[in-house]
């Protein structure tokens, strides 16, 4: 490794200069100037590499030194490092700038340009591993120790930790029994983490089994053993609620059923290789096998299963490269590989390709980074772009090149297929680095280093970082956040096909509705992740938006539902569950009623008063149009009275007012979310007058007639 700093400020000039002329970047002309990245680069030609092969683990791990020598080692790369540059491994001081470097300056001095990164911040685990919670936590691990797995005797034990990004605190919850470092993983419908295989001695052999943690006790509890070992598995969830694990060693996949047990997939045999696979969900049920190799292939994960060989992708190798799926079916697949390309040999690619699996399986380049990246990290943002942080930008060094750091982010925009620069980090992200997008819109990073040659390169990072997108900051130039749109309420759960009514002050400015299954990123990849673009309608300050119609789309569980307004700005995620055969709760406090033409309940004459009509008015958030269901007596509340059927007369026809609770039957009602009406305890449908379109008519009970437009309701 060099450490010749006036070499290294030279390079930096030289690269520097190049930018300028460099093909598909628009020149940096001044501060808050962005670089939009257009022009894919010319085809990558493929050298002989290893890939993910056990030799080269070995060889980059240092498996077979004792642990003194490799310390030995560390000690002396620590030093010396630090008295070349003045500085410890990992940070900007004394490394390459690389070709996208002068470009962040620029996008650095805006952050509505170029978003901004938060100060470094220590953690008890080095974050490799990144499983987000329910609860808005994120789960972490590592291994057993800040050292190479390799250099450890005894693997009776995971370092593990819940960290809370709001106040930035962490309670250990470490594993007992095994080291699950190097395992697979994924969230399952009720939200607990799924962790397949691990790490079983110094020779890296996988474990045969599974661990499971409960992210509402914080504990872990053994799963069922699998049929061999694995060691570098994926896992995937599927659309019946189970999860699919592939590779990590054994050709043969296993399915995690619903009831805890395997299933072997013995049809499906032919994909083993230790790699951390690329899978990819199809809206058709199966999964798509479409990395890290260039064959890609269809995984049946029902009965016994099947596996079918279906094209090359892209004639790549992108070992290490890493993929998001941003929409329905569609995934984008960046960097990775050693490669020859653009006069360079030894680098990974910047091409990217977008695989989209909505109709068979077709491949389209798209425009590539501004510089090739490895060990990155893709992650689908807020408003479904996709951010990529870190990674390295040489090959030569194999896992670890403290030489060749990606510090810039790159954002891709799926609407025209461009990338633009962003901000620089402050900390090297190469192997063993992760990032998840968090309910709040910010992008946690952090990890790196544990392994062989991390330790001798002096590369430790046990801390993380938060990447704040532009779209957390005003356009104008300021420098200030931007104010963001707020859901007021929205349900805990929804069904397949269901309306979800979300309130929001500032319903008619959003342009954008979409859920975000929560992530698990480790070793370049996550999953679980996926953005799910919502169709919907707003009128007053309700949204209406119509919930994936099949969880083949978005596996039952747990997902961030984000509001972006015209702006670009996204609200604050409420976490919602998406369930088989879930009704829409009942209105809680502080939801409007919405019927035809998309107007509220309200209160006739707006006069909070005993034996006052209700009516259907223009929806603009005001007291008399939020409601609550109260399940002890089954009454519909608003200004502490009760919606009632005028007289107790509960028969056809009877006008509906509101007045004083009192437990009476004309006050119990019967919201039926599978139909969407309201019913009272008699069975008749609550409704506007002769079923009236008219702003103001008067709202009654009367005979339910299916499918009857003005009987349809949504809270």
């Amino acid at each position: 490794m060099r450490t010749n700093r006036t070499s290294r400020h030279a390079r930096a000039s030289r690269v520097a200069l190049a930018v300028t002329f460099a093909v598909g970047l628009t020149a940096v002309t001044g501060t808050g100037a962005t670089a939009v990245i257009s022009a894919p680069s010319v085809p990558a030609t493929v050298t002989t590499h290893a890939l993910h092969s056990d030799a080269e683990h070995a060889k980059q791990d240092l498996v077979g030194k004792s642990i003194t020598s490799i310390e030995r080692q560390t000690r002396a790369a620590a030093a010396r490092i630090k008295q070349a540059t003045g500085a410890v491994p990992g940070g900007r001081a004394g490394t390459q700038k690389l070709p996208n470097s002068a470009l962040s300056v620029a996008a650095a001095a805006d952050p509505g340009v170029g978003g901004a990164w938060s100060a470094v911040i220590p953690t008890d685990v080095v974050p490799i591993f990144q499983a987000v919670l329910p609860n808005g936590k994120v789960l972490m691990w590592d291994s057993v120790g800040d050292g190479a797995a390799e250099s450890y005797t005894s693997h009776t034990f995971t370092r593990a930790l819940v960290w809370d990004p709001m106040t930035n605190t962490s309670v250990r919850r470490d594993v007992q029994g095994y080291n699950i470092f190097c395992a697979g993983f994924t969230q399952l419908a009720d939200g607990r983490v799924l962790v397949a295989g691990g790490n079983k001695d110094s020779s890296l052999n996988g474990i045969v089994q599974t661990h499971i943690f409960d992210w509402r006790t914080e504990t872990w509890i053994r799963g069922p053993d699998m049929a061999a070992g694995r060691w570098y598995p994926s896992v995937a969830a599927l659309g019946n609620d189970e999860a699919v694990i592939v590779g990590g060693g054994p050709s043969v996949p296993e399915v995690y059923q619903t009831d805890g047990s395997l299933r072997l997939l013995t049809n499906a045999t032919g994909y083993g290789d230790r790699s951390y696979p690329f899978l990819a969900p199809r809206p058709d049920g199966k999964v798509e096998l479409i990395g890290p190799h260039t064959s890609m292939n269809t995984i049946d994960a029902s009965g016994v299963g099947a596996i079918t060989a279906v094209r090359d992708r892209d004639g790549l190798e992108r070992d290490y490269g890493s993929f998001a799926t941003y929409d329905i079916g569609k995934v984008l697949v960046s960097g990775g590989g050693n490669l020859s390309e653009d006069g360079q040999s030894n680098v990974p690619t910047k091409t990217a390709v977008v695989v989209d699996l909505t109709s068979g399986t077709s491949v389209s380049p798209t425009a590539s980074m501004s510089v090739g990246r490895r060990q990155h990290n893709l992650t689908v943002l807020a408003d479904g772009s996709v951010l990529a942080t870190g990674g390295q930008s040489r090959s030569v060094d194999g896992s670890v090149d403290l030489d060749y750091p990606v510090f810039a982010a790159e954002r891709w925009n799926p609407a025209t297929g461009t990338w633009s620069v962003l901000a620089s980090a402050s900390r090297v992200r190469e192997y063993h680095s992760s990032a998840a997008l968090l309910p709040d819109g910010r992008v946690l990073t952090g990890g790196g280093g544990v392994c062989g040659t991390c330790m001798t390169k002096g590369y430790l990072e046990k801390n993380i970082e938060y990447f704040e997108p532009p779209y957390l900051f005003r356009s104008d130039g300021s420098g200030q956040r931007a104010a963001r749109p707020v859901i007021n309420s929205a349900p805990a759960t929804a069904g397949y096909g269901r309306n979800v009514a979300i309130a929001s002050a500032q319903a008619s400015t959003i342009a954008k509705v979409g859920l975000v299954r929560l992530g698990a990123p480790t070793h370049s990849e996550d999953q679980g992740q996926r953005y799910v673009p919502l169709s919907f309608s707003a009128v007053g300050t309700t949204i209406t938006a119509a919930a994936p119609a099949t969880s083949n789309i978005a596996p039952a569980g747990y997902y961030m539902l984000f509001i972006t307004d015209a702006a670009g700005v996204p609200s604050v995620a409420k976490i919602i569950k998406l369930e088989h055969g879930a009704t829409t709760p009942p209105p809680r406090a502080g939801t409007p009623i919405v019927g035809i033409r998309g107007r509220c309940i309200g209160i006739r004459g707006k006069a909070a008063v005993d034996r006052a009509d209700l009516w259907m008015e223009t929806c603009d958030g005001r007291r008399g149009q939020k409601w609550l269901y109260s399940t002890s007596d089954k009454s519909l509340r608003s200004v502490d009275r009760c919606m009632e059927v005028a007289g107790d007369a509960l028969q056809a026809g009877s006008r509906v007012r509101l007045n004083s609770c009192r437990g009476a039957s004309a006050q119990r009602w019967v919201p039926r979310a599978a139909d969407r009406t309201i019913r009272s305890v008699t069975g008749l449908c609550l409704q506007p007058k002769a079923r009236s379109t008219a702003l103001h008519a008067t709202l009654k009970i009367a005979t339910c007639r299916k499918g009857s437009v003005a009987q349809k309701w949504t809270w």
